[in-house]
C-alpha cells in the first residue's frame, strides 16, 4: 500500500465502486491486509506532526523517507521481517478475527431478488488491534503509547465513520509489558482497540443459456400425423 493518499474528489454519491483504478474503501472487504493498512495509516498520520502530541511526549515525527523518519511505524509482519534497529518504533498487531452471520444462517444469506437472480450476503467481523510501542527506554515507550491512546480515544467516533466500522473503541492499555526472553527489547507499551465491521456482497446466479431452439410455423398437424381408419 502507498503511503500517499489518493486524490479522490468529494462527492455526495459516487457513481462507481472505483476511481482512477483504485477501489474505494467502503466497497472493499476488510481482510487482514486492508485492516493492517488502515491502522498503520492512522498512526503514521498522527506522528507526521510533532505538535499532535500531549505535553511531555518525546517529539518524534514520522516521514515516508526511511532516511529522514524519526520513528519506525509498520505492521507486525514487517517488524518480524526487518526488525529495524531504529528506536522508537510502533508496530500494528491484529488478533484473530471472528466472523458471525447476522441472520443466523451459516452461509450469511440475508435476502434475494428473484427477478434479477441476485442473492445478498452479509457477515460481521470482530477483532482487536494492538499498537505496540518500543522506545530507547521503557519510559519513552510508555509516554509515546499515552499519546497514541489520547489520539485514538478522542477520535474514535471519527475513525469509526471514516473507515466504515460498526464500532471502534479503546479497550485496553498495558503501560509496561515484559517481552519474551529471546527478544532484545525487554519491555514494550501497548494500546489495544476493539473493532467490529460488516462485510456485504452480492452473488448473481446466471441461468443456463439456451443454445438451440427448434420450432415449426404454418404446418398443419395432419401433415405429420398418421391417420388410421
Amino acid at each position: 500500500m502507498s503511503n500517499l493518499p489518493n486524490n479522490i474528489p468529494v462527492k455526495e454519491l459516487m457513481d462507481d465502486h472505483a476511481y482512477a483504478g483504485h477501489e474505494l474503501l467502503r466497497h472493499m472487504r476488510k481482510t487482514p491486509t486492508v485492516l493492517y493498512g488502515i491502522f498503520v495509516e492512522l498512526v503514521r498520520q498522527f506522528y507526521v506532526k510533532t505538535d499532535n502530541h500531549i505535553l511531555g511526549t518525546p517529539l518524534k515525527s514520522w516521514s515516508p523517507d526511511s532516511k529522514e523518519t524519526e520513528i519506525w511505524i509498520d505492521t507486525e509482519y514487517q517488524w518480524e521481517d526487518e526488525h529495524p534497529e531504529k528506536r522508537p518504533a510502533i508496530y500494528v498487531q491484529l488478533s484473530p478475527i471472528g466472523y458471525a452471520s447476522l441472520t443466523g444462517r451459516k452461509d450469511g444469506l440475508t435476502g434475494m431478488n428473484m427477478r434479477d437472480g441476485q442473492y445478498h450476503f452479509s457477515r460481521a467481523g470482530t477483532g482487536t488491534v494492538s499498537f505496540v510501542h518500543l522506545g530507547g527506554t521503557a519510559g519513552e515507550a510508555c509516554t509515546l503509547a499515552d499519546s497514541t491512546l489520547d489520539y485514538l480515544d478522542a477520535f474514535g467516533m471519527v475513525i469509526r465513520d471514516d473507515f466504515c466500522f460498526i464500532t471502534f473503541e479503546v479497550k485496553q492499555r498495558i503501560p509496561r509489558r515484559l517481552r519474551p526472553q529471546e527478544s532484545k527489547e525487554r519491555y514494550d507499551s501497548v494500546v489495544a482497540c476493539e473493532f467490529t465491521f460488516q462485510d456485504k456482497w452480492t452473488l448473481k446466479v446466471e441461468a443456463e443459456k439456451l443454445k438451440v431452439l427448434l420450432f415449426s410455423a404454418g404446418q398443419r398437424l395432419l401433415d405429420t400425423t398418421i391417420v388410421q381408419q
